[in-house]
């Protein structure tokens, strides 16, 4: 008998879980995906999931502890009028968490690597990493993805290539196109210039095509007529590796996040965060627990809002910087920033280990042996590659036995 129950319940849970409503609908069409993949049993699975009630009541509680941080998040999507399904790629990427990873490793709400910072123009360095800037790096992925956007016309290719990269997915695009137009023209199997495009494709990991050039490829293929969808490519994935398996994973679970918030599914999504915060600039060499004490602030919860501080003093190398600090903060801070002392700016002095006296740091000069590469002499001195400097050619990038190569420490 309470087997009986049982069944029907979980029968009238999965029925209202797969009944999918017009607004729900609204989702798939705001990422650019037909509507029509909600019925898509690689879906489905995934929406039952994720609206269980052991998934949403673990997803609710990184929400309830994540107000700030999502606001923020909020208040970008909602002025670069993005889809609302963009809010849900910092949950996937770092679970609304902006700590920061070990070196060179992804940091922050978007899990920004230290490479993509600088080229979004965050800085990244011994005392400043703006990856963990909430208001900054959330900015700076949004312009990403709309980058991306404006390339692949289609917003659930833009989210993919912020996971896995824009070149893989041009590439994904063009190979599936391909697959596509064959799969219903199979007359056209033999076609000399299509299959000359084809075999570009599959060697384009060995022979490292150029962005421009799966672009060009890309504009040739939709004059032909080629097209492709959403649905195409999760279908034949799993067979064809256009992308990896988690980047669609990836976009089904930002689906089924948005509907289920639609639906009111999670009770803390819109929970309001202790206080709003606001940018200041602040004097340059200021310490971080100066200016708390300043404003009759606890320094754990500014230090909080300010994770891209790293040495919990503000920078020298400018006249200001920006900080964060609650907005109720604004006129005491107004009022006392500037009797605020900084901090006492200390040379560094290298000394050797036995007297203590003050040593030169002048470059080393490493002579390249058989097998090296930068990455390898980087790593045996123990040095940034940055740091590497070959004397003996033009080409940065390239090295041969006997070649100098400069190491600065």
């Amino acid at each position: 008998m309470y087997r009986l129950i049982f069944l029907s319940l979980f029968f009238v849970n999965s029925l209202f879980s797969y009944t999918f409503r017009s607004e729900d609908l609204e989702v798939f069409k705001e990422l650019n995906i037909n509507p029509a993949y909600a019925e898509e049993e690689v879906f489905k699975t995934v929406f039952n999931e994720y609206s269980s009630n052991y998934n949403i009541s673990y997803y609710d509680s990184i929400f309830r502890k994540s107000a700030l941080n999502m606001k923020v998040v909020r208040d970008e999507i909602q002025y670069e009028n993005l889809p609302n399904g963009i809010f849900f790629v910092p949950l996937l990427e770092s679970g609304f968490n902006n700590e920061i990873g070990s070196k060179n490793a992804p940091s922050g709400l978007w899990q920004i690597v230290p490479e993509t910072g600088r080229t979004l123009k965050l800085r990244v360095d011994e005392s400043i990493d703006e990856r963990l800037d909430l208001v900054k790096s959330t900015g700076a992925a949004t312009s990403y993805m709309i980058k991306y956007y404006k390339k692949l016309n289609k917003w659930y290719l833009a989210v993919i290539a912020y996971n896995c990269g824009e070149g893989r997915v041009v590439e994904a695009v063009n190979r599936a196109m391909i697959d596509k137009f064959l799969d219903e023209n199979p007359d056209r199997a033999n076609d000399i210039t299509i299959n000359s495009y084809k075999q570009i494709l599959e060697n384009s990991k060995r022979n490292r095509i150029g962005m421009n050039e799966l672009y060009e490829i890309n504009s040739v293929l939709t004059k032909m007529g080629m097209s492709f969808s959403f649905e195409y490519l999760a279908r034949n994935n799993r067979e064809k590796g256009y992308v990896p398996q988690s980047s669609l994973e990836y976009i089904n679970k930002i689906i089924a996040f948005s509907i289920l918030s639609n639906r009111d599914s999670f009770r803390s999504i819109d929970k309001k965060s202790r206080f709003e915060i606001a940018k200041v600039k602040a004097p340059k060499a200021l310490q971080l627990k100066s200016i708390a004490s300043a404003i009759s602030m606890d320094f754990n919860q500014l230090k909080s809002l300010n994770k891209h501080i790293k040495k919990e003093v503000l920078p020298t190398d400018s006249k200001s910087y920006n900080i964060y600090i609650p907005k109720d903060k604004l006129d005491i801070y107004n009022e006392r920033i500037f009797n605020i002392k900084p901090t006492p700016i200390k040379e560094e002095v290298k000394a050797d280990n036995k007297n203590g006296k003050k040593v030169d740091s002048k470059p080393t000069i490493y002579i390249v042996k058989k097998g090296d590469t930068f990455e390898s002499i980087a790593k045996k001195l123990k040095v940034d590659m940055k740091k590497l400097k070959n004397l003996d050619s033009k080409k940065s990038k390239t090295i041969n036995i006997g070649d100098r190569i400069e190491v600065q420490k």
